[in-house]
């Protein structure tokens, strides 16, 4: 069982990956947010931002967690994670996929520190 999500504590550590050139709608990019942040100078508002998801990502199910971590993190496909999971089909894997992307989505856009941030940060004019 895994526990509460961490975020990462050094930003150079991860492999070279672009990043957004601008950001557009929560909706579309909780995939994104859910990406290991590449910066080399990283900012105050960057590092809160990721404390915030991880405090976000940390108060969902251990299922929702794990389903997130081994499809978004690990870059596992959906019949790996069905199978170490202990789910039955690939399409159910998909599902609570899906289901766990839309809880977090829900979970960010109530937050309202993390909304004022990507506000400040992408300006989203909300």
């Amino acid at each position: 069982m895994m526990n509460k999500w961490n975020a990462p504590k050094s930003f150079n550590d991860f492999p070279d990956q672009p990043s957004p050139k601008h950001y557009m709608e929560v909706d579309e990019d909780i995939e994104w947010l859910m990406q290991p942040l590449v910066y080399e100078n990283p900012e105050k508002e960057s590092l809160e931002l990721s404390e915030l998801m991880a405090d976000v990502m940390g108060s969902m199910d251990t299922v929702d967690q794990q389903m997130l971590h081994l499809i978004y993190y690990e870059r596992k496909t959906f019949q790996e994670a069905a199978r170490e999971l202990g789910i039955k089909a690939k399409s159910h894997a998909w599902r609570k996929t899906q289901s766990a992307l839309d809880k977090f989505g829900e979970a960010i856009r109530n937050n309202p520190k993390i909304m004022e941030i990507l506000n400040n940060k992408y300006d989203l004019g909300e």
